[in-house]
């Protein structure tokens, strides 16, 4: 009786295993939101709150907005800080947890960065104790986010930079959202256990991050993530390199009419999951004990110049969606 029991448990875990093999987990087989890439304007809002303040609804007078779950006491502390680009050539950003740094690239010619601390607390001494655990300081052209007590979770930073275009940033923000828009300069972010969202930057991009969103139509591109990957190629052909690998779902959006040639290389030939209008012109082929799709395009580039790699989900590729 045993070994039946034995027998049956195997051959159902074997049938269970067939069955996952056939198909990708539905998650991984979704196209990407296309609001994952939109540009929502960055807000600096450093605001105390406390029970003796009412926060109304606007345009409802009276109206008192409360949500669940929220500390009564909030206390912020906001600072600003300028470097010429003679002080800082460059600028290095370092954070501790929670943090959201946000860099947008424009014609200026100076560093401007406003940082605004929160904290919150059952008390008021209580959120002013959280308060001090964070600072912000600067040696030359090194920018520090510290945190001199552990992460509780009440007490956050946001820290937005209006850049010069073409100066280098470098973001070490291993628990900090990061986010870049609009650079032409290298650029090089690591958030291993937080989100990095690109937005059309160009130049050299090289990012480690548990999430990456990147769109853009240019550039030399290397993007290595610990979940997924989401990439929306917002031209037809690309100029420049990308190296896209994820440990799960690298996810592509691409407009109609795509012809720049990539590869794509997957464990099973049904992790590669081609939605767009090119799709019965991708070619497969068995190497190194992984399945290569290679899409030639119109052959101005080689596929190997945009390289998107999951060995253990998959990639997706879709067409932008048409406006309505």
């Amino acid at each position: 009786m045993r070994l039946r029991r034995t027998a049956f448990l195997a051959s159902l875990a074997a049938l269970f295993t067939s069955c996952a093999a056939k198909a990708p987990l539905k998650s991984d087989s979704q196209r990407v939101p296309d609001f994952l890439f939109e540009r929502r304007p960055f807000t600096f809002d450093c605001v105390d709150r406390s029970p003796e303040q009412s926060v109304r609804n606007e345009g409802n007078a009276g109206f008192i907005v409360s949500t669940r779950n929220q500390a009564p006491y909030l206390l912020t502390r906001s600072e600003e800080l300028s470097l010429s680009s003679s002080e800082a050539p460059a600028l290095t950003i370092t954070a501790d947890s929670s943090n959201m740094i946000s860099v947008t690239g424009s014609d200026r010619r100076d560093w401007f960065m406003r940082y605004c601390a929160r904290a919150e607390g059952n008390t008021g001494a209580e959120a002013r104790e959280g308060l001090r655990q964070v600072s912000l300081a600067h040696l030359g052209s090194l920018v520090q986010i510290n945190r001199a007590g552990p992460d509780d979770g009440h007490t956050m930073s946001s820290f937005l930079v209006e850049a010069p275009a073409k100066a280098q940033t470098i973001i070490h923000a291993s628990f900090s959202s990061v986010e870049v828009r609009d650079m032409n300069s290298p650029v090089r972010v690591t958030a291993s256990h937080a989100r990095a969202r690109i937005l059309d930057t160009t130049g050299q991009v090289d990012v480690n991050a548990f999430v990456i969103d990147f769109a853009g139509s240019r550039g030399k591109v290397a993007l290595s993530a610990e979940a997924e990957i989401n990439l929306k190629l917002t031209a037809s052909r690309f100029e420049g390199t990308i190296l896209a690998w994820a440990q799960r779902p690298v996810r592509v959006l691409v407009p109609e009419g795509f012809i720049t040639p990539f590869q794509a290389m997957v464990n099973r030939p049904q992790d590669f999951i081609c939605r767009a209008d090119f799709c019965s012109k991708v070619k497969q082929e068995r190497k190194n004990g992984l399945y290569v799709l290679t899409y030639t395009g119109d052959g101005g580039a080689a596929p190997e110049n945009v390289h998107l790699r999951s060995e253990q989900a998959t990639v997706v590729i879709d067409n932008v969606a048409r406006k309505k």
